[in-house]
């Protein structure tokens, strides 16, 4: 009577990006079984496999080159990286270092942080297992997340600092357009992971933006210098300087004339305190 085939099977869980097993004393004709939800990885003697489609294959297959030719009383253990096509890993990040920006409105030197939150899931099994699992046995999720933001953090801050230059934004629009910014930079980002880590990204936001407080009352300071020497025109509502006789947009005479800078209510020459706002004219 034959020898009963040996097969290897995935008993880990569903939830899990990645699991790894082992499986002693494997005759020749062993085999394994993938779910269609995964893809294998053999581990031999520190050879590692092509991924293994969903199915049933051979262990020891010369024909597809898995661990060459072997004699059938020889036994060996083999380690098997079942890798989830599914499952997707959700990580927070935040640029390790404020990036150093000049906030064109005021023209002050600002330092700006950004976080967000990212999710990927594995896109080439192989480049995934060799880059960032190997043989390290007790590697889990955390220090997996940990190794990922370390190497990506740094082309992160790359990536957004070029789009708020190109884009010349102040402090105020960091928010504003936090979506645009993050769907800029997305697929600078998929192609990191991708290139580098075999790793699908499928989804890339920013939260928010923050700015230290030293920077945030320098801006403040500038925004009410600006103001102070400024008013708005009176008859075509151009913004001036507060000394202007004439209004260098549509030519009228603006003296005597006072505009508040802060509601635009007109006021007249001799008016030192807006009636409306009580702001300082």
């Amino acid at each position: 009577m034959a020898d009963k085939v040996q097969v290897v099977k995935f008993t880990g869980n569903n939830t899990d990006l990645y699991t790894r097993e082992s499986a002693d004393a494997l005759r020749a004709s062993a085999q394994v079984i993938v779910p269609e939800t995964h893809t294998v990885l053999l581990v031999k003697d520190g050879i590692v496999s092509e991924a293994l489609a969903a199915g049933r294959h051979d262990i020891f297959d010369v024909k597809n080159g898995l661990f060459g030719p072997k004699k059938s009383d020889e036994s060996a253990t083999v380690d098997f990286v079942f890798i989830s096509k599914t499952v997707k890993l959700p990580m927070l990040w935040g640029t390790p270092a404020p990036i150093r920006t000049v906030d064109p409105e005021t023209g002050v030197h600002v330092t700006v942080g950004f976080n967000g939150e990212l999710e990927f899931r594995v896109g080439t099994p192989r480049k995934f297992y060799l880059e960032l699992v190997g043989s390290e046995t007790d590697y889990d999720i955390v220090k997996l997340k940990k190794r990922v933001q370390t190497r990506l953090m740094s082309v992160v801050e790359q990536f957004i600092t070029r789009a708020v230059d190109e884009e010349n934004m102040c402090y105020a629009d960091f928010t504003l357009k936090k979506v645009e910014i993050a769907q800029k930079i997305k697929g600078n980002v998929a192609e990191f992971l991708d290139k580098g880590y075999g790793l699908e990204l499928c989804s890339f936001t920013i939260a928010g933006a923050t700015l230290a407080d030293g920077d945030y009352l320098n801006m403040e300071r500038k925004r009410n210098e600006a103001a102070s020497s400024s008013m708005f025109c009176p008859h075509c509502g151009k913004k001036i300087a507060r000394d202007s006789k004439f209004c260098p947009e549509c030519g009228k005479a603006v003296a005597g004339e006072r505009v508040c800078p802060n509601c635009g209510k007109h006021n007249g020459s001799g008016v030192k305190f807006c009636p409306e706002c009580g702001t300082k004219l």
